[in-house]
């Protein structure tokens, strides 16, 4: 299975992989494609750092790889566009 993996920096980052003993090279906020199996702990403890996202395929659509199951991800900020979230006012702070 492939992965989307992506810096979420503004700054390059580069990380081993897995299998090859090669590394990953992302410039800032650049987005490439691996392997499942070249997926390393130095990635994934990125990943859980907030320094890359991990995306993989499943289906047609796209799932969070790490944090969930494929099936069982629920975003956590459910309201629509046009409903107020809690706590948030409308208008201008005085």
């Amino acid at each position: 299975m492939k992965i989307n993996i992506k810096n979420l920096l503004f700054q390059p980052l580069a990380l081993h992989l897995a299998t090859d003993g090669e590394g990953l090279h992302l410039s800032s906020r650049e987005c490439k494609e691996i392997l499942e199996e070249h997926v390393s702990e130095e990635i994934q403890l990125a990943a859980a750092r907030g320094l890359v996202s991990l995306i993989c395929k499943v289906g047609g659509g796209l799932d969070h790889v790490l944090g969930s199951e494929a099936d069982g991800y629920v975003p956590r900020n459910t309201a629509t566009v046009s409903e107020p979230q809690v706590g948030q006012k409308k208008g201008k702070v005085k």
